[in-house]
């Protein structure tokens, strides 16, 4: 029997005021954000306790700052901690929850208890990760040189909530690396061998959401997509939900590496390696779910092509908004992809496990090649 699990409720609001009065926000809790986010939306409108993320270090989640947010807020008392921002907030907030943790290797590792001792309420202020829903948390690991994904089972959030107003303002290269993060977690998963039925409703769903707007936004411009962020918002958590359930796979796996050592944002990391990996899906094995895919994707685009060509024209699409860029431009060196991959071998089987179907090392390095 499949199993299906929706973690937390989850509410919409167009302000973010309407959230405030109905979850009734006060001095008794705590937001974890950033600074822009506070000044932009936050300022004179809430009274309660804040910890920016920017007093720590920018970017992606890295484990030496979780450490010291940890680290500063061991002992308080916390009852319930508020996530709003993009991926890297709403993952570290998660770990923040985690009863008497003082360090990223303790939960990692599994040192300690694994339990929440705090309400949790996560809001995203990006259309991509869908992690609002998830129990994952992805962290550079620094001393593995690699990002690693860790599942607890106690940090579904209890409440997602989707407020339209925090993404008003989001820039353009945020708004599609986060989208298009979007449409590759729904991708993959779909294809997943350790997918279900009730996935798969999701997932549809956010795939022909995203095409679609991102046709509009082709046809008329990208200012445009503020016409859409509620159905972006939507596909996204849909997106999350399904990977609640299962995960990725060798876009994920692959992406993560590179992202790490070269310092490249999720979303784009997983855009450069989307069609290296499903082209060597629909090469190997053309047949199953890829087929249901193209399907999917000649639907939303309005087209009649057979697997390639749908897998071309979404490729065309997406070119259209996010450039390819080269590895090479980010300072891969075609010489160093076998330990490239080597690592990804080494660090992310919890991902590769799930592809559509088994990539052998030479497979992998024909991936890294075709997008290099």
């Amino acid at each position: 029997m499949d199993q299906f699990k929706i973690g937390p409720s989850i509410y919409e609001f167009k302000t973010l005021i309407e959230f405030i009065d109905r979850f009734n926000v006060s001095s008794k809790d705590t937001i974890f954000t950033e600074k822009f986010l506070y000044e932009k939306y936050m300022k004179d409108k809430v009274d309660c306790n804040f910890i920016f993320q920017d007093d720590y270090g920018l970017g992606e989640p890295s484990d030496i700052i979780i450490n010291k947010i940890l680290k500063d807020i061991h002992g308080q008392e916390i009852n319930r901690i508020i996530g709003i921002g993009g991926g890297t907030i709403l993952d570290i907030t998660k770990l923040l929850c985690i009863q008497n943790a003082t360090s990223t290797e303790e939960i990692f590792e599994d040192k300690i208890p694994l339990v929440r001792d705090k309400e949790l309420i996560l809001i995203p202020t990006t259309c991509g990760t869908g992690c609002e829903v998830t129990c994952v948390s992805v962290v550079d690991i620094t001393k593995r040189k690699t990002k690693m994904g860790k599942r607890i089972e106690a940090n579904y959030a209890d409440s997602a909530v989707l407020i339209e107003e925090l993404l008003d303002s989001i820039p353009p290269k945020v708004f599609l690396y986060s989208s298009v993060d979007t449409l590759i977690h729904a991708l993959e998963i779909f294809v997943a061998p350790t997918g279900n039925p009730y996935n798969d409703v999701f997932c549809k769903e956010a795939i022909k959401i995203i095409i679609k707007r991102y046709k509009d936004l082709v046809e008329n411009g990208l200012e445009k997509r503020f016409d859409y962020l509620e159905e972006f918002l939507r596909a996204s958590t849909f997106a999350g939900i399904a990977l609640s359930n299962t995960v990725c796979g060798a876009v994920h796996g692959l992406a993560m590496h590179f992202g790490s050592v070269h310092h490249v944002p999720h979303g784009e990391s997983t855009a450069r390696f989307l069609m290296g990996v499903f082209n060597k899906y629909a090469e190997l094995s053309p047949e199953g779910k890829l087929i249901e895919v193209s399907q999917i994707i000649n639907e939303a685009l309005g087209i009649d092509a057979d697997l390639k060509g749908s897998f071309l024209a979404l490729e065309e699409l997406i070119n259209i908004l996010i450039p390819r860029k080269p590895l090479r431009e980010y300072g891969v060196k075609e010489e160093e992809i076998e330990k490239y991959v080597d690592k990804v071998i080494e660090s992310q089987q919890r991902l590769l496990i799930n592809n559509f179907i088994k990539l052998s090392k030479d497979d992998l390095i024909s991936i890294y090649k075709n997008v290099y």
